[in-house]
């Protein structure tokens, strides 16, 4: 099917105002919180390994720790290289966090071992106690290699954080009510002009889905919008396919009485957009949040 000439004029103001968004200051602050949150995670995992003397025993705790972990490698390795050459792994488990166990995390850990960079840690050839300084050079190390891969998620994070703002702030001033947070097991969760941010649906065969906002309209039906920032194309992708995810688990459940709605920003290919509306899902962009608005105003 032919992509829609309005998909396509929207994306390409979306994808503008996101290079217009990629200034210095944001772009700096941006690596910042990658930097910070990124030593976090090594200084997690350094304590929950016993500074890296029993690696298997933070894998049956939080498999997370190896996001870290495969950074000491010499070379560090993505999750698809790892998985090859530790099958046992999970990479389920690292985003997640489910622990794996215990003979999973010892081949993990194994694994890490005969890869490791022992530069990084020079207390385990020593065998001795690790020194402030090996801590300070390993978490400085660590937290680089580490935000270099996450910087595009922080940027994400942010935009993200932006775009939920701006439609909660945008709802008030409609005089729409917010409502706590809660599992929307039954239809009239969500009266007409009332929302839920960061709530769950449930589903029939899955579990609960989470949803960005959830708008009741009126006769019990409910709106259910996630939040989408993509930094390109290929994220895109991802972005869509967890959209339409859920949105075919909701009607499953659900029927027509769970409309679900997509509000976009950032670089994404027209033929993404495309696929959400071919799926019968509502699509608003944050460029032009009033036509949200607008659309909700002739749902009432």
């Amino acid at each position: 099917m032919a992509i829609l000439p309005r998909h396509i004029d929207d994306a390409a103001k979306a994808k503008a105002l996101y290079l217009d968004n990629l200034k210095p200051e944001e772009a700096k602050a941006d690596w910042l919180f990658a930097v910070r949150e990124a030593r976090d995670f090594a200084s997690n995992a350094l304590r929950a390994s016993n500074y890296l003397r029993d690696i298997a025993a933070a894998l049956t705790v939080d498999a997370r720790h190896s996001l870290v972990f495969r950074q000491l490698l010499s070379p560090p390795l993505s999750q698809d290289q790892f998985k090859l050459v530790c099958p046992e792994w999970s990479k389920t488990s690292e985003n997640s966090g489910k622990a794996l166990s215990e003979a999973a995390a010892r081949s993990t850990a194994t694994a890490i071992y005969s890869r490791l960079d022992y530069t990084l840690a020079p207390w385990i050839t020593g065998r001795r106690a690790a020194t402030r300084s090996d801590i300070t050079l390993f978490l400085k190390v660590v937290a680089v290699l580490l935000a270099m891969q996450r910087i595009q998620t922080a940027r994400r994070k942010r935009l993200a954080n932006e775009q939920e703002d701006a439609v909660v702030s945008l709802l008030g001033q409609y005089g729409w009510t917010r409502l706590p947070s809660k599992t929307i097991d039954i239809r009239a969760a969500v009266p007409a002009k009332h929302f839920m941010h960061k709530t769950r649906f449930a589903t029939a065969t899955t579990t609960p889905q989470e949803v960005d906002i959830a708008c009741g309209l009126p006769k019990t039906y409910v709106l259910a919008m996630e939040c989408k920032v993509t930094n390109d194309e290929t994220n895109s992708v991802k972005r869509i396919n967890d959209v339409l995810k859920k949105a075919e688990a909701w009607k499953k459940h659900w029927g027509t009485f769970v409309i679900t709605a997509a509000l976009l920003q950032g670089v994404i290919a027209p033929k993404d957009v495309q696929r959400l509306t071919d799926a019968d899902v509502e699509v608003f962009w944050s460029h032009d949040l009033e036509n949200f608005m607008q659309w909700l105003a002739e749902k009432l």
